[in-house]
């Protein structure tokens, strides 16, 4: 009896290992069989042959776009300093001035004649410091454009390679969210490449404004060198004239005719006269050091005289300087460029910080299922939603820490709008006191040129021979005199104030006056 039960149980203990192993094998078999649902095919993006990152082909299209897009923005603006123009002039620099411009004795040398205002300008361009210190500014504000571009490639391929990786070890759960999650593209990567397109165009205007603001001051410095050697040659003509007085005076007083008060009174003109020729001549010297000094070129050489003699005389019509400032003024489109900079980044910051209308049932719809058992992956869309995360933890318990950052710059934004409402009001009233001084300056310039110069010169011309005849006393002569110089000092110096007062509208506009 013993024997046969020992027999039965041996039997049993065979049998067992071989059914076993013949389930594991069926078992084997079927996982390998395993093909997942028409949904998850259909859904799946189709891995091209070679290829390394699992990227849908949609993300990697748009992708490539938003970066095209960023490449081309570079390259639109890259062009933009390398003009060899004026600002507003169709024609580009002569090769004599180029070549003048790029050698310190070359360009005194071609000062040493007497040149015009373009010269004036074009080698204030090629040279001042200020402008090629703004100019590299702006070429270092173009690296943006890659270091966005680069940024986001580095994200994307880390996001691809985070999301194929099978460490092998234990229960495999998907990551609460991928780091495209935090860093969706290509929506937030269009948004950083215009936030740096902003950046581009907010240096850029201030390459424009230093240009502006310096090829100004080299035109106001260039008319005021004007009236001074105007006013040099006038001064000495009239103290030319005062000796002539002076030797007619003299002998009248040796005839008896005239009392030794007026020669006394021309010696005291003439002495105030040379004294304001001195200070003419020295204030030439500073107004040449001022244009070498904006020329990029030390001081202590004396330079020629200038060609350019008379302003434009065109007045332009007011009402359409308004909309032309409101338009072209740098500092207005900066203030545009600071809006637009700073809407992008709190949509930007809105994308990456806020949740978006989804309860996370599709976060991971790229996921292929890859294992299944102990070792599966999470599940390719959750099942369920849960509001706490253990012990009744809030499931996001730090959301919202980083709003009060968002709150505070959208109050910035409209504090920005407010100021640019602000700004463009008082840049009419900027236009209309520009637009004043000039019509002003032009009514005073035809006053002088066209009537009161002729007058002055005649009433000299008439006392003169009749102090010298007896008949005009020596206080209407010396009336006259005075009356001339200040006439034609006047003249000059209004010839010059149409010249600035041009300048300073145009400046003020930000653009060529139509």
């Amino acid at each position: 009896m013993k024997i046969l039960t020992l027999s039965i149980l041996g039997m049993i203990v065979i049998c067992v290992p071989i059914s076993a192993v013949g389930g594991y094998r069926d078992l084997k078999e079927e996982i390998e069989a395993y093909t997942p649902p028409q949904i998850l095919k259909e859904n799946s993006a189709p891995e091209p042959s070679g290829a390394t990152e699992p990227v849908s082909t949609t993300e990697t299209d748009d992708f490539s776009v938003e970066k095209k897009t960023i490449e081309d923005a570079q390259r639109r603006w890259s062009g933009l300093t390398e003009s060899k123009s004026l600002p507003g002039a169709h024609k580009p620099f002569s090769e004599a001035i180029v070549d003048a411009a790029g050698d310190d004795a070359s360009t005194i040398a071609f000062l040493k004649a007497r040149f015009t205002l373009a010269t004036t300008q074009a080698l204030i361009l090629l040279r001042n410091a200020s402008i090629k210190g703004a100019t590299a500014r702006f070429q270092a504000s173009l690296e943006g454009f890659d270091q966005v571009a680069q940024l986001d490639e580095i994200l994307r391929q880390y996001s691809a390679f985070t999301e194929g990786v099978m460490a092998g070890v234990g229960p495999m759960r998907g990551a609460e969210d991928s780091i495209q999650m935090r860093f969706p593209y290509p929506g937030v990567m269009a948004l950083k490449g215009q936030v740096a397109e902003e950046n581009v165009k907010i240096e850029f205007l201030n390459f424009d404004i230093v240009q502006r603001d310096i090829l100004a001051q080299g035109s106001k410095a260039y008319w005021n060198l004007l009236y001074t050697h105007r006013a040099i040659g006038i001064t000495q003509d009239t103290l030319d004239r005062l000796n002539h007085l002076e030797s007619v005076a003299t002998t009248r007083y040796g005839a008896g005719k005239t009392s030794y008060q007026d020669v006394i009174k021309i010696r005291i003109g003439r002495e105030k006269l040379e004294e304001q020729l001195d200070t003419l001549k020295k204030q030439r010297v500073n107004l040449e050091i001022e244009l070498l000094t904006l020329m990029n070129l030390p001081p202590g050489h004396s330079l020629g005289w200038p060609r350019t003699t008379t302003p434009a005389l065109s007045l332009p019509i007011l009402n359409r300087l308004y909309p032309l400032a409101i338009e072209n003024r740098q500092e207005l489109n900066r203030m545009r460029a600071m809006v637009a900079r700073m809407e992008r980044m709190i949509e930007m910051a809105e994308t990456m910080i806020q949740p978006d209308f989804s309860q996370n049932y599709s976060l991971y719809t790229d996921q292929a299922v890859l294992q299944s058992g102990s070792s599966g992956m999470k599940p390719t869309f959750d099942t369920t939603v849960s509001t706490t995360r253990g012990k009744g933890l809030p499931k996001n318990a730090w959301f919202g820490s980083r709003d009060a950052y968002l709150r505070e710059t959208r109050r910035k934004l409209d504090a920005l709008r407010e100021e640019l409402a602000d700004a463009e009001l008082r840049t009419k009233l900027m236009v209309r006191k520009a637009w004043f001084e000039l019509d002003r300056a032009s009514r005073e310039r035809s006053l002088y040129n066209q009537r009161l110069l002729g007058l002055s010169q005649t009433s000299l011309e008439v006392s003169t021979r009749g102090y010298e005849s007896g008949n005009v006393s020596f206080a209407d002569v010396i009336a006259s005199y005075t009356g001339w110089l200040d006439v034609n000092l006047a003249s000059v110096r209004r010839n010059s104030d149409v010249g600035i007062a041009r300048v300073e509208l145009q400046r003020r506009i930000g653009n060529t006056l139509p």
